[in-house]
């Protein structure tokens, strides 16, 4: 009876746990002087566990074990990539002329997003309405990026681009 609920239980513990290893000593196991349990490939079936088990109980020795898989880890290399992104190189937000929204708004929303003076917030949003595009500044990637779409979301027209610094 104890065999059989030991076995029941295990099963639904490998079949939930998965790949988790688990043994659990015993006075049985010490007295007899504890061997180190069954090893098993992490590919073992459920059915290969469970007659693993099976037999390690009969002999005394521990559940089994499932061997944890060697795992290679190649490493790609992607640091250009991630440079060209989140590099230290600049980006550029840029406004552009909007006919939509008053004079007053945009130069409050650069003073409030952006953090500019009021006196640079009237000079860049004045530069884009008589040129059609101005140059709030040069941040980070990520700078850039959540200026760029908190002044979208203000309802300014704005982009933003990669800028060489040479």
């Amino acid at each position: 009876m104890v065999r059989s609920l030991v076995f029941v239980l295990s099963t639904f513990m490998w079949l939930v746990v998965g790949s988790v290893a688990f043994t659990v000593p015993s006075k049985r196991m010490a007295s007899a002087g504890a061997r180190a349990p069954l090893v098993l490939p992490k590919s073992a079936t459920v059915a290969e566990r469970s007659a693993a088990f099976v037999m390690n109980a009969d002999s005394g020795a521990a559940p089994a074990v499932l061997d944890r898989p060697a795992e290679t880890i190649d490493k790609v290399e992607d640091d250009v990539e991630e440079k060209q992104k989140f590099g230290t190189e600049a980006w550029e937000v840029r406004l552009y002329n909007d006919p939509m929204n008053k004079r007053e708004f945009v130069a409050r929303c650069l003073t409030e997003i952006t953090g500019l003076s009021d006196t640079a917030a009237y000079t860049v949003m004045m530069q884009a309405h008589q040129n059609g595009l101005s140059t709030v500044g040069r941040y980070a990637f990520e700078m850039a990026e959540l200026y760029h779409s908190s002044l979208r979301g203000e309802g300014l027209s704005v982009d933003m681009i990669q800028v060489d610094d040479e």
